[in-house]
């Protein structure tokens, strides 16, 4: 393919060439990058009439399984209540008696967090509502779900009055295609992400999905680059060290181990060092799931068979504890998803042992609040991005979709103004320049180059420039916001994947 007419952009100096280049691609690979190239016989010619070319985004976290499903979902997000929950549950049974759906098919849910609610859930308050219609209400953090009876029965799963939280749920969560009606939403559901996600300019996602994610990316004709995970009760069945190339393109490979330490805020199981209230009830320091010994052993045999680690750390004991394992064992180029909660010597620490931090800074839009009010003081120590940043640490944003959509502008639009609403951004001085998240976007390569990858985005206007420093250091917080509007409404030409248009405006 020859692209004709591009202005390469470098995140790394924010720098793109007044005048356009010509830029040669072959075997999935960018082979030349001059001016007026001319096109070999039978080649495919992409006009790209000045565009501004960068490097392919990548979302670093994502479950497919359980985004393949959000299209059929009951969207429970914002219910501050059980009762406002059984509401919803209820309408939409009705709902259902009303059309041509099967009465018998299974009502999926996502998007509440029990941080939000006075009373918790209960079996018999889902039943009476559902009666035989297998239910399941997942959490918005994905760390817990509220079942009814048919559901737990459908699952094989003993009966209980309370939800199904933890690790105990990552077990079944993979298994939700067994109820009425999911397979075939998933099918569905699965085409339509990577659709969405191509028009966005995605080429490539780090696919954490429970279970075996590799066998299912083997028949969803992948249309771009997947890198599988693997978790420790699946580790033996791991098809290859991370690299290893599973499908006949070369776009799905092995991922990483993933290993979940502790939970979510939303589901009050983050670990942390200080104890935390949500003003419900709750009062500790949330959930180890998986401790330093048993850590340690899982990190040694993944290192044994060629993996890379990422581990799930969302509390600041969490992090320590992860880091501690990561030090022991000797991993190098691990990870430590979400970083969310991070102390002054966990930054070091990260530094100082080339752990990856891959954060989903759109997270911080819906945990500002809750951050505040169950941590209070606490509220510096999170998404700490400059100080990663400035410190050394690598970055790699994402979403955790369908916890958040699947939209890396919306990522780096947070990372840059750290606010929703009207209020100015959360702890300004955390907030990343346009290029510095761009940069944190794209699988580390920041630049088009002959030799690199032939991952392209090609977008109408560059939304990339710096945000002006006020006096006292920081960002301007109305240009802040103005930038950060600009990446959200960032107009995507085209999504080339390794050298083939895949997507076109």
């Amino acid at each position: 393919m020859l692209i004709r007419q591009v202005r390469p952009f470098n995140a790394a100096t924010g720098e793109a060439p007044a005048r356009p280049v010509d830029l040669r691609l072959r075997d999935g690979v960018i082979i030349e990058l001059a001016t007026d190239l001319r096109a070999a016989p039978g080649e495919e010619i992409h006009e790209a009439a000045g565009a501004l070319a960068i490097p392919g985004l990548w979302d670093q976290h994502v479950h497919s399984g359980q985004l393949a499903q959000a299209h059929a979902r009951l969207d429970t997000s914002g219910a501050g209540s059980v009762g406002v929950i059984l509401e919803l549950v209820r309408a939409e049974l009705a709902a259902r008696r009303d059309s041509a759906l099967d009465p018998a098919q299974a009502l999926i849910g996502f998007g509440h967090r029990l941080v939000d609610f006075a009373v918790q859930p209960t079996v018999p308050a889902l039943d009476e509502a559902t009666g035989a219609v297998p239910t399941v209400l997942i959490g918005g953090d994905a760390h817990h779900a509220w079942l009814n009876s048919a559901a737990l029965r459908a699952l094989g799963m003993p009966p209980r009055d309370g939800i199904v939280a933890e690790e105990e749920w990552f077990v079944i969560a993979p298994r939700l295609p067994e109820l009425p009606g999911v397979a075939e939403s998933v099918a569905t559901g699965a085409a339509m992400l990577q659709r969405q996600a191509l028009q966005r300019g995605v080429v490539g996602m780090t696919d954490m999905e429970w279970g075996r994610p590799w066998e299912e990316w083997l028949h969803r004709a992948a249309r771009m680059r997947i890198r599988t995970a693997v978790y420790p009760e699946e580790l033996a069945a791991a098809p290859g060290p991370t690299g290893t190339v599973l499908d006949e393109l070369g776009l799905v490979t092995m991922g990483p181990l993933k290993v979940i330490v502790d939970g979510a805020l939303g589901s009050h199981s983050a670990y942390t060092r200080d104890a935390y209230t949500d003003g419900h009830g709750y009062a500790g320091r949330g959930v180890l799931s998986v401790g330093p010994e048993a850590l340690r052993e899982v990190l040694t045999r993944a290192t044994s068979q060629g993996l890379a680690a990422a581990v799930h750390a969302i509390g600041d004991a969490a992090a320590q504890v992860a880091l501690d394992a990561i030090r022991s064992v000797g991993v190098e180029r691990a990870r430590i998803e979400h970083a969310q909660m991070l102390t002054d010597d966990d930054i070091d620490a990260m530094a100082a042992l080339g752990v990856i931090a891959s954060v989903q800074p759109a997270h911080l839009l819906d945990d500002r609040d809750a951050t505040e009010a169950i941590w209070p003081g606490h509220g510096t120590q999170a998404f700490r991005l400059r100080d990663l940043l400035d410190a050394g640490v690598p970055l790699a944003l994402g979403s955790d979709a369908p916890v958040a959509p699947l939209d890396p502008w919306l990522a780096m639009a947070a990372a840059v103004h750290r606010s929703a609403d009207e209020r100015p951004g959360w702890h300004p001085g955390q907030q990343l320049q346009p290029r510095e998240a761009l940069a944190a976007s794209t699988d580390e390569i920041t630049s088009l180059q002959v030799g690199g990858p032939g991952d392209i985005v090609l977008l109408e206007h560059s939304p990339f420039a710096d945000v002006p420093l006020g006096a006292d250091g920081l960002m301007v917080d109305a240009a802040a916001r103005e930038a950060s509007e600009l990446l959200q409404e960032t107009t995507v030409l085209a999504t080339i994947v390794a050298g083939r248009l895949e997507s076109q405006l």
